[in-house]
């Protein structure tokens, strides 16, 4: 900890010394910027937000439309960029440049409607933002409300490099970037689930993970359904099916952030940057998604949507509470039925939220933003007679947040800007499964102490419930300093500060009775109700960092660069992260660009505490069909501490780019490597036990037998461990682009293409419990270990984006056509021939590489794991998605979409040609109506 303390002190002693350099220019008298916002009826716009970037400065318009922005100092060139606000209105964005004889200039801003009748409408994802980041895609508010979309999964499908899909809300909704893993026989799981985990989501800056979720049996045991598969991670209930259909729940214990639980109907902004983000952020790997909520003044805004058994209704409106204060009220419901024709399976998300803005101090120094939500969402399925089951599972989930946002500018010789982010988040999750079972009269036992005793027999059939009850906790604390100044032709932003959070979960953590099992696993696996509250989990994160932001000429043309080193401590390991982000306008129209940089992800609570395995053994079982004249003897073995030294995962990331632009024709190329190493999943290794036997030796009075100690015996088991052992590397080239408008047929077209590679393999080793015959008391070679598998899987996938808009008549017709042009998977071939074996002692005996192919160790032998080679389909396919809407009038808008309308659905036979799957969903259906009042 002491080192860390030094680590900090270093990062802000540098970036203090940075900013004694220079200051911007600056003058006893301010500079002045006035003028009034106003909508195309010049009618003024209260409570407009304007904001210098660049220098920090806000301004909000006054009951007039009035506006004055004051300045301390100005950029060399004395030119400056100013954002515009107002909810309901197009962003609008002005260059003010100050004469050298002038401190006072006059900029009157009109803001047009943001409705279809506007000359240009953005229905796309478009490249670039606010963020460090290269690889950054904006969705605006337009782009937003032409989405019909229900939640922040289904809005990312605008993302270039994903699938449209009709409106996933039955099981989580979790995204990966950039990557591409195979869906052979569950061996993408851990892989994706890694990448998931490894974004991080922030809404109004506030960070919103899932590192306390601890929904999830215990990762290594193999009730789970782990064991050797290292699959870990599991839901309560699994998978359910029901009627052919496959749903999951949402509870995604060490993965990725269940975006059904965002609404998308008081969203303003998303920046979702895939690239090397900025040294600000830390506990991401794979990119980071920025959420910022509608704030300021609104009148009404009422959104009705129907998809197929979905029906969503959202409203917010905005309140001015005075001139500098501002209330926005927000509220969502949503209710997503599988099958309308039999409601087995059901999705409901209810919740709402308060956004207060205010501004304070001489020229509006100080802005401080507060934000308070709630939001309910529950899986359900219903028990169907029809299919002679009595089986139900659901999963609840409540989410308290408050955050509060405190902005202070003020021009001193160390910052312009200090920036205070605290927030909270406390929730509720039950996941529940109930159940009858007719397994038939099977042992049971339920003892924690290690050691053999006397177990019992469960009946033949009996209903029985499991649970797991979590009350997770995340509180976080982030300080922001800037400084702007400039050195010679060169203006650099220092930004550095430090970050602080905390995760904990203090449920009642795994309910249930062992006595009566919801699964029987022969006897091995154990299942034992764990508190957390107990067992205490908790993860404290601490880093700082430093970052500078310049922008200068070199060679007669600009660079951008954004430079930064982050530091962390993570389960009481220290890491270091450079951040590098540079882009060089080659001419007016070429653009070089490039980043490089280390991002670090520490475990969840659900990786540090799996919980202690049970193991139980069977000694003796002895059944009469009456349990006076039965008995049971077991041996339970328990583990704790089965984390292995558990570290965080990191990611290094490596992408080069070029862009075009001229005339309003764009084109985006980029070439990313990224690898990650050292990601979160389970392995097993050998385990030895000294096991008493016992034998029935007689029978007492009453018909209870008498049971002795005849022996021990030594047996070979496993046991599992969560391990930093996954490793990927994801390689690939996103291309993008669009045309300006063309005016013959008014209309506009955009365009991606995305190719991912992806490399990936567990470096856990393989340990086969099976041989080529018996195994015989005298050998000395019994089981084989043999190096792990390695997989290939890549994709290319174009998307092109029509949007036909008739800005008189207030009416668009936007279609999408996807292009799916390549996909294969690869298995990399293996040795049969093992690196290590257990010998008759049942200890670990390593294979020196010359000695592999000594024949002793033929009887070791498995089957060859060849490479195999599968593309899949063998062919090129396509579907195109619909969407159009409508002005109707002032206050309402009306839309429609289709995915698939043309109904294309090729069928593909699997590369064994065993199996023949339909492409692309079915055809589906929505429309939703929104109201302005």
């Amino acid at each position: 900890m002491r080192s860390f303390r030094i680590h900090v002190l270093m990062l802000f002693c540098t970036a203090s010394v940075a900013a004694a350099l220079g200051p911007f220019e600056s003058a006893a008298q301010p500079f002045v910027i006035e003028g009034h916002v106003t909508d195309t009826n010049e009618q003024p716009l209260i409570q407009a937000t304007l904001h210098v970037q660049a220098l920090d400065a806000y301004a909000v318009t006054d009951e007039n439309g009035q506006y004055q922005i004051e300045l301390d100092g100005l950029p060399a060139d004395r030119t400056v960029e100013i954002n515009v606000r107002y909810v309901g209105m197009r962003s609008e964005t002005r260059i003010v440049s100050f004469p050298d004889d002038s401190t006072r200039v006059t900029e009157h801003v009109v803001m047009q409607p943001r409705d279809l009748y506007m000359s240009e409408v953005t229905v796309t994802a478009e490249r670039g933002g606010n963020r460090a980041s290269n690889s950054t895609y904006r969705i605006g508010r337009e782009a937003i409300e032409q989405s019909q979309a229900s939640s922040l999964g289904e809005l990312l499908q605008l993302i270039p490099g994903q699938r449209v899909q009709n409106a996933p809300l039955q099981s989580a909704q979790t995204i990966n970037f950039r990557s591409q893993f195979a869906a052979e026989a569950g061996a993408d799981e851990p892989f994706s689930r890694n990448n998931a985990f490894g974004i991080g989501i922030y809404v109004n800056d506030q960070p919103l993970n899932n590192n306390a979720n601890m929904q999830g049996l215990n990762p290594i045991s193999s009730s789970a359904g782990s064991g050797a598969t290292g699959r870990g991670f599991e839901a309560l209930g699994g998978t359910n099916r029901f009627n052919e259909n496959t749903y999951d729940e949402g509870e995604t214990p060490g993965g990725g952030f269940d975006l059904r639980e965002i609404p998308v109907g008081n969203i303003e902004e998303v920046e979702v940057v895939q690239g090397v983000s900025s040294a600000k952020y830390g506990d991401i790997t794979e990119g980071a998604i920025h959420v910022e909520t509608v704030a300021g003044r609104s009148p009404l805004n009422l959104n009705l949507r129907h998809t197929g058994g979905n029906t969503n209704v959202s409203a917010d409106r905005g309140f001015r509470l005075s001139n500098s204060h501002a209330l926005n009220v927000s509220a969502d419901y949503l209710y997503s039925n599988a099958d309308p024709r039999d409601r087995i399976k059901s999705y409901n998300r209810i919740g709402g939220s308060l956004l207060w803005t205010g501004y304070f101090g001489t020229r509006n120094r100080i802005q401080n933003t507060m934000r308070v939500s709630y939001r309910t969402t529950l899986d359900d399925f219903q028990v169907d007679p029809d299919l002679g089951t009595a089986k139900r599972v659901y999963y609840r989930n409540r989410r308290f947040s408050a955050s509060n946002r405190l902005r202070i500018s003020q021009d001193t010789p160390l910052f312009d800007r200090i920036t205070v982010n605290a927030g909270i988040t406390a929730g509720s999750s039950v996941s529940h499964q109930d159940r009858f079972v007719n397994p038939g009269v099977q042992p049971v036992t339920g003892s924690k102490e290690e050691g053999a005793h006397t177990g019992t027999y469960h009946p033949a059939n009996y209903r029985t419930t499991r649970e797991i009850r979590g009350q997770p906790l995340s509180v976080n604390l982030r300080l922001d300093i800037d400084r702007s100044f400039a050195y010679g032709e060169w203006a650099h932003t220092v930004t550095y500060g430090a970050t602080s959070s905390l995760e904990a979960n203090y449920g009642e953590g795994r309910v249930l009775n062992p006595l009566r099992p919801l699964t029987f696993s022969g006897g091995s696996g154990a299942e034992r109700p764990e508190s957390y509250e107990e067992m205490e989990p908790q993860l404290w994160q601490a880093g700082g960092y430093v970052e500078n932001a310049v922008e200068g000429p070199l060679w007669g043309r600009t660079l951008r660069a954004s430079i930064g080193l982050r530091t962390d401590v993570q389960n009481q390991r220290a890491s270091y992260s450079p951040r590098l982000n540079m882009r060089y306008d080659v001419s007016e129209t070429i653009s070089l660009n490039g980043g490089y940089g280390i991002q670090v992800k520490a475990p969840g609570l659900i990786h540090l505490y799996p919980g202690t395995d049970y193991q139980d053994y069977p000694l003796l079982n002895y059944y009469t069909g009456s349990l006076r004249e039965s008995v049971y003897q077991v041996y339970t073995r328990t583990r704790t501490n089965l984390t292995q030294e558990l570290g965080p995962t990191t990611s290094y990331r490596r992408e080069i780019g070029a862009a075009y632009n001229h005339k309003g024709f764009t084109i985006n190329a980029t070439l990313f490597y990224n690898t990650t190493k050292d990601g979160f999943s389970t392995r097993v290794e050998p385990d030895i036990l000294e096991l008493p036997e016992y034998e029935v030796t007689g029978f007492n009075e009453d018909g209870s037998p008498q049971v002795a100690e005849t022996g021990t015996d030594r047996v070979l088991t496993t046991q599992g461990f969560v391990t930093n052992s996954l490793r990927t590397s994801n390689w690939g080239v996103e291309l993008t682009g669009n045309t300006p408008r063309i005016e013959a047929i008014q209309t506009t077209l955009n365009f991606s293409v995305a190719f991912y590679n992806s490399y990936y393999f567990d470096n856990s080793e393989n340990i086969d419990l099976t041989r080529r015959g018996e195994v015989q008391p005298s050998d000395d070679i019994l089981y084989g270990i043999y190096p792990p598998s390695e997989r290939r899987s890549g994709r290319i996938n174009a998307l092109v984006t029509s949007t036909h808009h008739f800005s008189e008549l207030g009416f668009i017709l936007n279609l999408k056509s996807e292009a799916f042009l390549y996909n294969y998977t690869q298995r990399l071939g293996s040795s049969n021939r093992p690196l290590a074996y257990i010998n008759g002692d049942l200890e670990r005996a390593e294979i020196a590489p010359e000695e592999q192919t000594d024949p002793r160790f033929d009887v070791l032998d498995r089957d060859p794991v060849e490479g195999s080679f599968s593309r899949d389909p063998r062919f090129v396919y396509f579907n195109v998605h619909l969407n159009l809407s409508k002005e109707l009038g002032d206050a309402a808008r009306l839309s429609f979409f289709a995915n698939n309308f043309l109904n294309i659905r090729p069928e593909a036979t699997s590369p064994d040609g065993q199996s023949v799957r339909t492409l692309n969903e079915p055809p589906y259906f929505g429309m939703s109506l929104a109201l302005t009042l």
